[in-house]
């Protein structure tokens, strides 16, 4: 079954403490979030500085930093294109249980505390169930 529902599974918990699962979508999850805030405010500073954001992806595509991730979310704001993949309020909400699971374990996560600003910035600008990539208005 897990094999029609994903690419890979991953089996955890073998060492009997529980949690594993939910602990690693933590550490993937901020990755998407940060990600996402990051390239959100790159296109956002390069309009602010009056270049056009298209050359933004012009330079970075094909190079050591561009990646699927970073095409589509660029190309999403690009077009003005919301449509929920994985919402600004459930990033949020995300981005307070990893912070909450860092300062637990004792691990500072600045980026993900900060990419949690944003979305809070979006989503009381009303773009809470608009995909995360919405953060983009937080920047204005």
């Amino acid at each position: 079954m897990f094999g029609a529902v994903g690419k890979r599974t991953f089996w955890l918990d073998e060492d009997g403490a529980s949690g594993a699962g939910t602990r690693l979508k933590l550490a993937t999850v901020s990755v998407a979030v940060s990600t996402t805030a990051v390239v959100a405010e790159a296109l956002a500073l390069a309009k602010g500085l009056g270049i056009d954001p298209e050359l933004v992806l012009d330079v970075i595509g094909g190079g050591p930093l561009d990646s699927l991730y970073f095409q589509a979310k660029s190309k999403a704001i690009l077009a003005g294109d919301f449509a929920p993949a994985f919402s600004v309020r459930n990033a949020e909400k995300d981005t307070r249980l990893i912070t909450e699971a860092g300062e637990a374990a004792g691990v500072r996560l600045d980026v993900v505390a900060a990419a949690g600003e944003r979305f809070r910035r979006a989503e009381a600008q009303g773009h809470g169930d608009e995909d995360m990539a919405a953060t983009y208005f937080a920047s204005f």
